[in-house]
């Protein structure tokens, strides 16, 4: 089967292959193939595989995370800098006041509920606030019943409370948020939009939410919080309108019912003091998912819940590596270390570089000046044979003009639906089933040309053509299905909620001819290098010259070898802050990364 793959992959990007989009712009990109795929995969295996598909050219990119917690990384790494949970399982021990939340954790996530209860029995208090009353609610100290959409107005009513009652933590607030920072004058709020919306675009131009400079182009700040332009005065203007009427009118929720939960969640604003929110699907998969996340991000910054034993916003993942398979970057938007992907404006390593932030605040960390480094680091480990500026003018680009989400879930099928796709891989994941429009869905799947599928067993993806009323003789698409091994019969790490690293050692022998994920990747990939090799192909460069042997043990893929890619290597002897380090010795810590192609890590 891995021939007759490796044929339809080298055919349908071949004829396809763009290496300069309409504006002239540099791009190096297939769009004539997707991939979806995958939380069911170790760390090792997904690191391999974005790199494979990267190498081909492909910017179809999606994997589970997009429909269960892209909300959560869009607001969780704008709040904080990173998005994930923020604190760990064991952690939900420690908290005064747990709030449950857009979650019904006690079913869906047991073993985490035993961290809830060990609280619970030294005092904190559970609340849970659903429109359900769940297993969750039966084992809080209280419930509370909310209509269906309208946590944005029940959070907001919480912050309102916290800023005109004072119950906020002020000297968090000064030393820790930006809550003193002084905003421009140009900032505005009028009838439900704020200064700087583009009508015909339908999108905000955000220079003028930009914080007000000194002259050494340091952000103003008023620690006494009294200016009427520092961030804290503009939310409490902002919130006014939250009052306990408007919110109960529009939640339903008693008013009496609103306080007990205000109340009780906001005196965890002490520095003695520290609550939770337990929150997954039931706030992430809403067209508002980014706002119900911010809004409690907001809470939890003027409480002084973050970076706190007991407090945090955690997100509660579902599968055993969402949380590695989003931190490997099986994603049309990001590189491994949440590195954006370039755009086609970005021709240059130079280019990209020039991207990174910037900062003349002499206190501001500004951990992402080291982005050259991590950039660097991470193009050597896909193409340790060449320097890092021939290594990036092989990776492909989005448009600079397009939406992030014309490369994602819903924009792929469309292309799918329009006969713009000649091939998918699902890689550990069932499309026919995860999207919001299953009939759509695999009304799409007959327009492709081929499918791989890799899964456990044959599932509804790879058996789209005999469902309900198709007829398998109109179909044309062809589909390989490849049987892989499951989590417990091999090896490799995976990154939990918690975003604890764990390793895992393969257990029983693997049933009959099944494979790991690592195997069946490489062994595709060898095939495909195979034919780039022996027969004229459209810029093979990328394919032939990706590191693949670094991974591997023999014939075979090679979590460990994988994984010491991943952490680093250095390409050649260097000295840093005085000590020499050699050739092939595994870097000792991520701030040892440089930007000149020593080290490879990725």
């Amino acid at each position: 089967a891995m021939e007759e793959i490796a044929k339809r992959v080298k055919e349908s990007r071949d004829k396809s292959f763009t290496e300069k989009n309409d504006k002239g712009q540099l791009v190096n990109r297939t769009e004539a193939m997707a991939s979806f795929g995958s939380a069911a995969m170790d760390n090792e295996e997904c690191w391999a595989y974005q790199s494979i598909l990267r190498s081909l050219g492909l910017v179809y990119i999606e994997h589970q995370a997009r429909l269960c917690h892209s909300a959560t990384v869009t607001a969780l790494a704008e709040s904080f800098g990173r998005g994930a949970m923020t604190n760990h399982w064991n952690d939900l021990a420690n908290s005064d006041c747990i709030l449950i939340m857009g979650s019904n954790p006690a079913e869906n996530h047991p073993i985490s509920f035993k961290w809830v209860l060990k609280a619970q029995d030294k005092g904190a208090k559970v609340v849970s606030v659903d429109p359900r009353f769940t297993h969750s609610s039966s084992k809080a100290d209280f419930y509370v019943q909310l209509r269906v959409g309208t946590d944005i107005a029940f959070l907001g009513g919480m912050i309102n409370y916290i800023l005109n009652n004072d119950k906020y933590f002020k000297q968090y607030v000064i030393d820790s948020t930006n809550g003193p920072t002084v905003v421009g004058e140009r900032f505005g709020f009028s009838d439900g939009l704020f200064s700087g919306f583009n009508a015909d675009k339908k999108s905000y131009d955000k220079k003028t939410w930009a914080f007000e400079m000194d002259a050494n182009g340091v952000p103003v700040r008023d620690e006494t919080l009294t200016h009427p332009r520092c961030v804290l005065q503009l939310l409490k203007k902002h919130y006014d309108r939250y009052t306990l009427d408007k919110v109960s009118e529009t939640t339903g929720t008693p008013k009496e019912d609103l306080l007990r939960v205000y109340e009780t969640f906001a005196s965890t604003g002490a520095p003695d003091k520290a609550g939770t929110i337990m929150y997954a699907m039931g706030w992430t998969q809403k067209s508002v998912g980014v706002q119900n996340i911010r809004a409690m991000s907001i809470i939890q910054l003027l409480l002084g819940n973050i970076g706190v034993a007991g407090g945090g916003v955690n997100a509660l993942r579902g599968e055993s590596n969402v949380q590695g398979s989003t931190d490997q970057a099986l994603l049309a938007d990001i590189w491994p270390g949440y590195l954006p992907v370039p755009t086609s404006t970005l021709t240059t390593l130079a280019d990209y570089n020039a991207t990174t932030p910037k900062t003349n605040d002499p206190k501001s960390v500004n951990w992402w000046g080291n982005r050259p480094k991590y950039t660097a680091s991470f193009l050597m480990s896909l193409y340790p044979g060449v320097t890092p500026d021939v290594a990036y003018s092989y990776v492909p680009r989005l448009d600079a003009d397009k939406k992030r989400t014309d490369y994602m879930w819903m924009s792929i099928f469309d292309r799918m639906v329009e006969g713009k796709l000649d091939g998918l891989f699902a890689w550990g994941m069932n499309p026919a089933c995860s999207g919001p429009n299953a009939n759509k869905s695999r009304g799409a799947m007959e327009k492709l040309k081929w499918l791989v599928n890799v899964n456990l067993f044959d599932n509804e993806t790879g058996s789209f053509w005999r469902g309900p009323g198709k007829d398998p003789t109109q179909i044309a698409t062809e589909v390989f299905f490849l049987p892989c091994c499951t989590s417990i019969e091999k090896e490799g790490s995976i990154a939990n909620s918690g975003r604890w690293m764990q390793w895992r050692y393969a257990g029983p022998d693997r049933y009959g001819e099944t494979k790991p994920d690592g195997d069946i990747m490489v062994e595709m990939m060898l095939a495909i290098r195979k034919l780039y090799k022996e027969q004229d192909g459209v810029f093979p460069e990328p394919i032939l010259g990706l590191g693949i042997d670094k991974w591997m043990e023999g014939h075979e893929f090679s979590p460990a070898n994988t994984a010491k890619v991943m952490n680093g290597y250095f390409l050649r002897d260097v000295t840093i802050g005085g000590k020499l380090y050699k050739a092939g010795h595994q870097v000792p810590a991520f701030a040892m990364l440089q930007a000149d192609g020593s080290p490879a890590s990725g």
